[in-house]
């Protein structure tokens, strides 16, 4: 059973249940969640404004399973409104993490001997370090020391929206996921906090407590419709990473691998750019990570499960678990089980849930 509240997305105060006609929602890896909700227009008269105008006001969504556990799915920010008839209004909401996709980093920050995903929490902390800018956001991974480093140009204010160099630094080689969740504060769920985690460097995959099951083959299994899409568009040896610069002095790094030449395969290059980085070591550590992604085909497994199924229900797992994923008779992928990683979730208010599966490889 899903239940939907109005929320003060700044201190995490949740209000009361809204009496939504209609939601779709949906969590993808490494972005912003998105809940879009249908709420007739009386009901919108007995809350005051602020609670359901654009970034005045938030929505949390939750999932009760059969066992009464309550799991908050999507917290943040109204970010619009969608149509409005003359009876009901759609409001647009996304995850938190859309608030650091408006928020740049406005000095100059330098960070060595540290690691991708610490330089991530880094940003959120200064992104939350300015006029009303505190939200009620804790660090869930451990800090750690590394390798790695980066500058950031605080003149660079065009290029340095945070929510971008977070999809930067998770795009590099092994760079780590990056996800904001909501989860409870307090025992009578009337607070929410969200929690900051991300991967590290000996595991850019996110931590998790257990590991989920989704067998396919099973006589009786709650899981619905499976389908299965292979492409090999993307299968490339060499990946150019343009950077800063005008003409012959435009930064340039490349990566390259070899492997399906000697397979008999046509030499194939793609070309990615960033044009605010000058570091030809950076830009080669992003064509690294490209290029790796592309080096053979992409299987992505799709299926539709109940939310409030006994054996794995909506709220204990997320978006970028790995989980257990057994599949029989299939072409493209052999029989067998696999660690796959969950890339993708939505759903509405309806009891089935639809799963994204991506082979998990780092």
């Amino acid at each position: 059973m899903y239940t939907i509240y109005w929320l003060n997305h700044i201190t995490g105060q949740v209000a009361s249940t809204i009496d939504a006609e209609h939601a779709s929602w949906s969590i993808i890896l490494n972005k912003t969640e998105e809940l879009t909700l249908t709420v007739p227009k009386t009901a919108l008269a007995t809350v005051p404004a602020t609670w359901w105008e654009p970034w005045t006001g938030g929505v949390l969504l939750t999932h009760t399973d059969t066992q009464g556990f309550e799991y908050p799915i999507i917290a943040g920010p109204i970010t619009d409104w969608g149509t409005e008839t003359s009876v009901k209004l759609d409001i647009k909401v996304a995850g938190l993490r859309k608030i650091f996709e408006r928020r740049t980093i406005w000095q100059t920050l330098e960070y060595t001997g540290t690691t991708l995903g610490q330089i991530a929490w880094n940003l959120a902390e200064h992104g939350m370090n300015r006029p009303g800018g505190l939200l009620n956001l804790e660090h869930g991974t451990p800090n750690e020391a590394g390798g790695r480093q980066r500058t950031y140009e605080g003149w660079n204010v065009a290029n340095n929206l945070i929510g971008k160099r977070w999809t930067e630094l998770s795009k590099v080689i092994n760079g780590p996921d990056i996800m904001i969740r909501p989860q409870w504060a307090n025992n009578t769920k009337t607070l929410i906090k969200w929690i900051f985690v991300h991967g590290t460097e000996e595991y850019p995959y996110i931590s998790q407590d257990w590991t989920p099951d989704f067998d396919t083959t099973a006589s009786h299994a709650e899981i619905g419709e499976v389908k299965i899409a292979s492409s090999g568009k993307n299968l490339t040896n060499r990946v150019w990473c343009t950077g800063a610069g005008e003409g012959e002095g435009t930064a340039i790094s490349y990566a390259e691998n070899l492997d399906s030449i000697n397979r008999g395969a046509p030499y194939l290059e793609d070309v990615i750019s960033d044009s605010d980085q000058e570091n030809r070591d950076i830009l080669r550590e992003k064509a690294a990570g490209t290029l790796a992604a592309r080096q053979k085909m992409i299987d992505q497994v799709t299926l539709d499960f109940p939310a409030s199924s006994e054996k794995t229900p909506l709220g204990t797992f997320f978006v970028g678990d790995i989980a257990a994923v057994t599949l029989d008779g299939w072409i493209s992928v052999p029989s067998g089980t696999y660690p796959m990683r969950i890339i993708k979730m939505t759903g509405s208010l309806n009891s089935d849930v639809t799963l994204d599966f991506q082979e998990a490889t780092y």
